[in-house]
């Protein structure tokens, strides 16, 4: 499958991304982007890595001010939607890392998070800041937007598939709870399942915790009984006792699981 994604990035849509850039930015020069991209390393570089060749060339050719590089994306944003564009949020990770950018940078998240998916980016500046960052996810997650309130929690997943692992938290998940409690009944299935994966994520480490809140969640609302369910998922495959009695499953004597 990653073989298949990766295939994407080819030459054809390098230029037609160069030439939109080009549309808004005079000055950008799409085929020296186009062959710096695809340089002797491309063929054995994997999807994340392409992103990552795309988001260094991209920059290396834009205004080196981090507003004035926004502003050309912006410019062409709304013509680049869908998980190609990955690398939109990645620009931010990249070039938006200094002090002084930290609002632009939150900005441009929230913005093209709504075209691709700003999980991943979100991931090294929860790491340089935490608190700062857990602060602003808190926020997105009232946001009326459902993409930016799944980034809210699908950002801060300890263990977000493709994304890299985010230790503190599979330490202490203490601070992903009050993001989760905000959403557990969210109207989007879209961000329900980004609370329950993360949920499931907790699960692996800290089986109890969700246990716990397991119990107190279950009945308050269908959303969140959904939730829980898919939440537990890991734990009931697990068979442990508690997670089986929580979901009304009984062990019978050849093993078999079986609801009540």
């Amino acid at each position: 499958m990653a073989d298949t994604l990766k295939s994407m990035y080819n030459e054809a849509f390098l230029c037609s991304f160069g030439n939109k850039v080009k549309g808004a930015y005079a000055p950008f020069e799409v085929e020296r982007f186009v062959a710096e991209v695809m340089d002797d390393t491309w063929d054995s570089l994997e999807l994340k890595a392409r992103m990552r060749q795309i988001t260094l060339k991209l920059g290396a050719l834009l205004p080196p001010s981090f507003e004035k590089a926004l502003a050309v994306l912006y410019a062409i944003d709304e013509t680049c939607e869908g998980f190609p564009y990955l690398f939109f949020p990645d620009f931010v990770e990249v070039f938006g890392s200094a002090e002084t950018d930290w609002t632009l940078a939150m900005q441009a998240l929230e913005r093209f998070t709504a075209k691709s998916s700003a999980e991943f980016a979100v991931r090294s500046f929860i790491e340089r800041d935490p608190e700062r960052m857990m602060r602003q996810m808190a926020a997105w997650a009232e946001h009326d937007n459902e993409h930016v309130r799944r980034l809210a929690s699908e950002g801060c997943r300890p263990r977000l598939p493709w994304g890299q692992a985010l230790l503190m938290f599979k330490r202490d998940p203490g601070p992903i709870l009050p993001i989760l409690e905000r959403l557990k009944a969210d109207p989007s299935l879209y961000v329900r399942k980004s609370v329950a994966n993360n949920l499931n994520d907790i699960a692996k480490d800290h089986p109890d915790l969700v246990l716990e809140l397991a119990r107190r969640w279950k009945d308050t609302h269908p959303h969140t009984d959904w939730i829980v369910r898919h939440g537990c998922r890991t734990l009931i495959r697990r068979g442990g006792p508690e997670a089986l009695e929580l979901f009304g499953y009984a062990a019978g004597d050849d093993g078999v699981r079986r609801r009540r």
